[in-house]
C-alpha cells in the first residue's frame, strides 16, 4: 500500500502536469516561463533526499521530468526552435541565479541574521563547483539532446501518430545521457561521493530508473494538450 511519500510523489507528478496544461493553454511564453521557475527550483530542491517506492531520490526529479515535459509540449506544438529557446532561456536563467547570489553570499551578515548558513548551504559554488558546473552542462547539454531527439521521432512518426514513442524515446535517451553524464562528472572519483564501479552502477540504475517511472507518468499529459485543444486558436508551429 502507498506510503506518505509515494502518495505525494504522485501528487506532485499531476500538479506538475497540470501546470503544464494552464500554461500551455496561455502560449508558448507561459510554457517558458514555467521551464525557467522549474530549473532554477530544482537546482535548489535536489539537497533534499526522500525515499520512494524503495528508490532513493531527491526533490528535483519530478522538476525535472516536468521541464522535460514541457519542453515536449512546447516541441510538439510550437516547434523545435521555441524549445530550443525555453532550454537556453532556462540555462540563463540558473547561470544568472548562481552569479547574483554568490554576490549576495558576499555580504557580511549582522548580528541578526540566521540565514548564512543556510545561503552557503544551497548557493556557494565555492563549496560545490564541481556539482554545480556538471549540472549546469548536464542539464544544457540534454535538454538540447531531448529538443533534437523529439523532434527527428516526429518527423519520422508523423503529426499525432505515436506521440507515446516520441514522448517516452526522446527522454529515456536524453535522461540515459544526463544521468551518466552528471554521475560521473559530479560524485565519481577519489574523495568523492562514489569511488567504486558498483556504487556507480548503483547510483546510475536508480536515478534512471525514478526519471523512467515519471516520464511515463507524465506521457498522459501530453496526450491531454491534443485532446483538450491546448493550443488557442491561431497559434503556428514555427520550425
Amino acid at each position: 500500500m502507498p506510503t506518505h511519500n509515494e502518495l505525494l510523489f504522485l501528487a506532485h507528478v499531476l500538479v506538475g502536469g497540470a501546470l503544464i496544461l494552464a500554461a500551455g493553454r496561455r502560449g508558448q511564453d507561459w510554457l517558458i516561463i514555467l521551464i525557467v521557475i522549474c530549473t532554477i527550483l530544482m537546482n535548489i530542491a535536489v539537497f533534499k533526499q526522500m525515499t520512494v517506492f524503495g528508490l532513493a531520490v531527491t526533490g528535483g526529479n519530478v522538476l525535472y521530468a516536468t521541464v522535460f515535459l514541457a519542453n515536449d509540449v512546447l516541441n510538439e506544438h510550437f516547434g523545435r526552435q521555441a524549445a530550443r529557446r525555453a532550454v537556453v532561456m532556462g540555462f540563463c536563467a540558473g547561470l544568472a541565479v548562481v552569479i547574483l547570489m554568490q554576490i549576495e553570499l558576499f555580504y557580511k551578515p549582522n548580528e541578526y541574521d540566521d540565514s548564512q548558513a543556510h545561503f552557503d548551504y544551497f548557493f556557494s559554488v565555492v563549496a560545490y563547483p564541481r556539482i554545480v558546473t556538471a549540472s549546469m552542462v548536464s542539464y544544457l547539454l540534454s535538454q538540447l539532446l531531448d529538443v533534437q531527439l523529439y523532434d527527428l521521432i516526429r518527423r519520422w512518426t508523423g503529426v499525432r501518430r505515436l506521440l507515446w514513442l516520441r514522448c517516452n524515446a526522446s527522454t529515456w535517451i536524453s535522461q540515459a545521457f544526463d544521468t551518466v553524464f552528471f554521475t560521473t562528472a559530479a560524485l565519481t572519483g577519489p574523495h568523492s561521493t562514489i569511488s567504486t564501479w558498483r556504487q556507480w552502477r548503483d547510483a546510475v540504475i536508480l536515478a534512471y530508473i525514478m526519471k523512467i517511472v515519471v516520464a511515463v507518468l507524465d506521457t498522459p499529459f501530453l496526450y491531454l494538450t491534443t485532446w483538450r485543444g491546448l493550443i488557442p486558436p491561431g497559434s503556428t508551429r514555427g520550425r
